[in-house]
């Protein structure tokens, strides 16, 4: 199962690229990719996931232009993502209700693709399209109707909380954008706020907040220790948001070190 989910992932993780590398160019998802630089149609061999990259060492088989580090790292994201939810997921007892099973792990998969697709995209040109935020939207509000189908019969089920959790966060966000004129954070990061609080729910989209929040500054400080950046550098807060997303959605529905412990040791 990890090694099939691995693969899997890898198969997303290119799909992916070709969505953010092809999305608002004029062109179609339809037909065979090519080389950016010479604009050769490339072969089947050249696009199996990761290994046509280091294959050919990161660079085109026909011109030897150098190819972006894009591909391998976007596809590896994707392929430890599937393996690690599968961990999550799929064990003995989740067979029990496997429709329900598969219907959470594909949600939650396809959730964290989206984040994955818009950090990336945020990281290339500083914007968040809308039609990436309405998607996650989408598969948000999907999730949450599924927990709410299996909590149906829960007097005490979560569904207002995770609304007023999303609700909070985009009120968050939307007050950092308009207080500093759009200088501390974008429109767009409130947009996805609001699906990550309605996916996340209370507490851990606080915990994912805190992640983000941390990591930003630890990364920020790191480039302008290293030169890399100064006090008027916009770094895109995207990827951030989707780190402590995945961070909290593990650590706290996960029990990530609990898995690993028990994966380590056979346990």
């Amino acid at each position: 199962m990890p090694v099939f989910l691995f693969f899997l992932g890898l198969a997303m993780g290119s799909f992916l690229n070709v969505v953010i590398l092809r999305f608002n160019t004029g062109e179609t998802l339809r037909g065979r990719s090519r080389c950016f630089s010479c604009l050769k149609k490339l072969e089947w061999y050249d696009l199996v996931p990761l290994a046509s990259y280091f294959a050919i060492r990161g660079r085109c088989r026909y011109c030897g232009s150098g190819i972006s580090a894009q591909y391998p790292i976007v596809e590896l994201a994707s392929g430890f993502l599937f393996v690690s939810l599968g961990w999550l997921y799929f064990s003995e007892a989740s067979f029990v209700a496997f429709d329900i099973t598969m219907a959470r792990f594909l949600l939650v998969s396809i959730f964290f693709l989206l984040l994955l697709a818009i950090s990336v995209y945020d990281l290339r040109h500083k914007i968040i399209p809308d039609e990436f935020s309405l998607a996650l939207l989408v598969v948000a509000l999907l999730r949450t109707g599924l927990v709410w189908y299996i909590e149906r019969s829960n007097v005490e089920s979560s569904l207002p909380v995770d609304i007023v959790t999303g609700v909070a966060l985009f009120l968050f966000f939307a007050g950092l954008w308009y207080f500093s004129r759009g200088r501390w954070m974008g429109f767009g990061d409130a947009k996805i706020a609001f699906s990550i609080g309605l996916f996340l729910g209370f507490p851990a989209a606080l915990v994912g907040l805190l992640f983000a929040f941390w990591s930003g500054a630890a990364v920020g400080i790191a480039l302008l220790v290293l030169g890399k950046a100064s006090r008027k550098t916009e770094v895109p807060f995207a990827p951030f948001l989707a780190f402590g997303s995945l961070a909290a959605f593990f650590f706290i529905y996960g029990d990530t070190a609990m898995m690993v412990y028990r994966y380590l040791f056979g346990i």
